[in-house]
């Protein structure tokens, strides 16, 4: 079971687990599709996540095939980030 969970290392600080690469890639072939709103009046961002359209495209033309494990990936990667950029903090 642990011989599943190896990772590939990048660098020296990052690590992602072989299974997670095509999330992974399909996110950062994606990651400018964002829908963010100014609010106020001093124009503070607020990211409402991404816009799927630009999504559907933007692996289309990179050759990604979104098959329900990338997408569920993708929308969890969504949420961290997210709220992240949100400046919402989640703890366990």
């Amino acid at each position: 079971m642990l011989a599943t969970l190896e990772a590939e290392i990048v660098g020296d600080d990052l690590e992602v687990w072989a299974e997670n690469w095509g999330t992974l890639s399909a996110f950062l072939a994606v990651q400018t599709q964002w829908r963010a709103i100014a609010q106020g009046m001093e124009g503070q961002v607020y990211w409402q996540g991404l816009d799927y359209a630009g999504v559907e495209a933007g692996l289309r033309g990179s050759g990604i095939d979104a098959t329900p494990n990338i997408w569920a990936g993708l929308r969890v990667m969504e949420a961290a980030a997210r709220n992240a950029l949100n400046g919402i903090v989640e703890t366990d």
